[in-house]
């Protein structure tokens, strides 16, 4: 992967998970009668996106430095606990000291929508807080919704690693007792992660006589296909055609044709830009600034909803005012930026204490 292609992906993750965050925000009861331009609509395309990118970037790092089944999984590991356990501590405290200064806003579905118990806590803990064979139908740590997606991308690190480093005799009946466990949703949405995973590994080779400007304007019409797709996504079948997948804590059915369209788009846009980056001489500028804002991608989805939640409760101005948007977004940012140089280190930490103790003499 080029380093204008893998600062490019920086940026999609970054403003993927923004969107997310203002996706949320733009809901009631955080702000009413704002002008969002909409952008409640652009928190399902961010996940589809995230999905298939986290697909692509498996395959690349697997062909590069987590080539061993050590290091990909010291890798994964240290890689979502970092994150996850901040995460978690995160939540039960800014829950607890909301309640107790708000509990009336606390009480409002949207903020929480089961008592927080040591269940949701230790399922989330443990990634199998959306899989369907244990019945939890919707359980999530206390406030923290966007939790749901961890339970996927656990199932689909877990797959891809059976597959990389085993044979098809165990890789095979493993990967589908995976899936059973998980149940029909975690499997439907598969395929869009197995696609980044291909494109990555699709060879330059199949594209030999296509040009820079080809790409080029492949990459700029496939850029505004994605972002228009949550315009258009109800001109589509919204009902699975009769089929329920469950996802996240209400009892929402997932919109297959709509993630999989966006995903399609997503994939095609993904290609334009390896051929583009990888082919052109082109180097995006503010490099550093770029890598912090990728840094903050996975801390910023997995701590923004409770900190909204708690920002919303305690703010002294109106939930119609720009005032209280502008308070909460940027205090949403602020601890985000505070806490993950935090996640990093245990990251580190955890990813060299595991190689250390689990590796062979022979092995670095």
């Amino acid at each position: 992967m080029s380093h204008s292609l893998s600062l490019y992906l920086d940026v999609v993750r970054f403003l993927a998970a923004f969107a997310v965050l203002l996706a949320h925000l733009s809901s009631r009861p955080f702000t009413e009668g704002l002008n969002w331009r909409g952008t409640a609509a652009f928190g399902d395309l961010a996940v589809t996106v995230f999905f298939v990118l986290s697909g692509y970037v498996i395959s690349y790092v697997t062909t590069q430095r987590e080539r061993r089944p050590l290091l990909y999984v010291a890798a994964r590991v240290s890689r979502l606990y970092s994150v996850v356990a901040v995460a978690l501590l995160l939540t039960l405290a800014l829950d607890l000291a909301g309640t107790h200064l708000n509990e009336a806003f606390y009480s409002i579905q949207k903020v929480l929508w089961k008592p927080p118990s040591i269940e949701g806590y230790l399922a989330s803990l443990f990634f199998v807080n959306e899989f369907q064979v244990f019945g939890f139908k919707g359980i999530s740590p206390g406030t923290n919704g966007p939790y749901w997606s961890l339970s996927f991308e656990a199932a689909y690190y877990l797959i891809a690693g059976l597959f990389l480093f085993l044979r098809p005799k165990f890789w095979i009946p493993l990967a589908i007792l995976v899936l059973l466990l998980g149940g029909r949703t975690i499997s439907a949405l598969l395929p869009l992660w197995l696609l980044g995973f291909y494109l990555h590994r699709l060879p330059h080779s199949r594209f030999p006589r296509l040009t820079t400007a080809f790409w080029l304007a492949l990459f700029l019409s496939s850029a505004t296909a994605v972002a228009s797709a949550p315009t258009v996504a109800h001109l589509l079948p919204s009902d699975n055609f009769g089929y329920y997948f469950p996802w996240g804590r209400g009892s929402f059915n997932r919109n297959l044709i709509a993630d999989y369209v966006a995903g399609s788009l997503f994939g095609v846009h993904l290609v334009a830009a390896r051929e583009l980056f990888e082919r052109s001489k082109f180097q995006l500028p503010a490099a550093q600034a770029i890598r912090l804002l990728g840094s903050l991608t996975f801390p910023l989805y997995l701590f923004h909803y409770p900190i909204i939640c708690f920002l919303c409760a305690i703010s002294p101005w109106a939930s119609t005012s720009k005032t209280h948007a502008l308070f909460v977004t940027t205090g949403v940012m602020l601890t985000v930026v505070a806490l993950t140089p935090f996640c990093d280190r245990i990251r580190d930490h955890m990813r060299t204490q595991i190689i250390s103790r689990f590796s062979r003499p022979n092995e670095a």
